[in-house]
């Protein structure tokens, strides 16, 4: 099972690395959000285009297509949910399984686990660590991820994974955590 890490909702920034569990990049992950018919596209980064999603309604309940090697594999749209969300990929036949709370995700297919998705701190900051237990599967693998972390709550979004008093930093297996320093009163 192959680890991949992409940062956390990030297109305002440009595009997206996603990289392995060394920090090597395999994928670029580039379009953006919001209106009918926008999309993204994921490339190999050779620069093959591999995966694209496009959005094709708007509204509280959004859809998306989903198009591999340029053909429509499957189909995506948010459903209402409170705590635990279970989401179904149509002609794939993937059933998405999830809390909102602690961002983590299950894909299946049928009882075949397709792959694991969960929020992580990594040195360039907050990103999803995805595990995906075939490469094949990958790029639509990614695709997807985008999506759910483009549903993600905006409080979840917002919330502050580092102390207050300080600043963690990691340098490989060494953890330091970094405190401000207070100004001293002015005369």
């Amino acid at each position: 099972m192959r680890k991949l890490y992409f940062s956390r909702n990030s297109f305002a920034k440009g595009a997206r690395i996603v990289r392995d569990d060394h920090g090597q990049p395999h994928y670029l992950l580039v379009g953006r959000w919001g209106r009918r018919q926008d999309a993204l596209s994921l490339y190999a980064i050779q620069g093959e285009l591999l995966a694209e999603i496009k959005q094709t309604s708007l509204g509280l309940l959004p859809k998306f297509d989903l198009y591999y090697n340029r053909q429509n594999v499957g189909s995506i749209s948010k459903t209402l949910g409170f705590w635990h969300e279970m989401i179904y990929v149509r002609k794939l036949r993937w059933i998405i399984m999830g809390s909102l709370n602690n961002e983590n995700y299950r894909i299946y297919h049928g009882t075949e686990l397709v792959m694991t998705m969960h929020p992580v701190m990594t040195s360039n900051g907050e990103a999803f660590e995805l595990a995906i237990t075939d490469p094949a599967t990958e790029p639509l693998c990614i695709c997807i991820a985008a999506i759910l972390d483009h549903w993600q709550k905006p409080t979840n979004r917002a919330r502050s994974r580092t102390p207050q008093e300080g600043y963690n930093m990691t340098f490989g297996e060494s953890n330091y955590t970094l405190h401000p320093h207070h100004k001293l009163p002015q005369a």
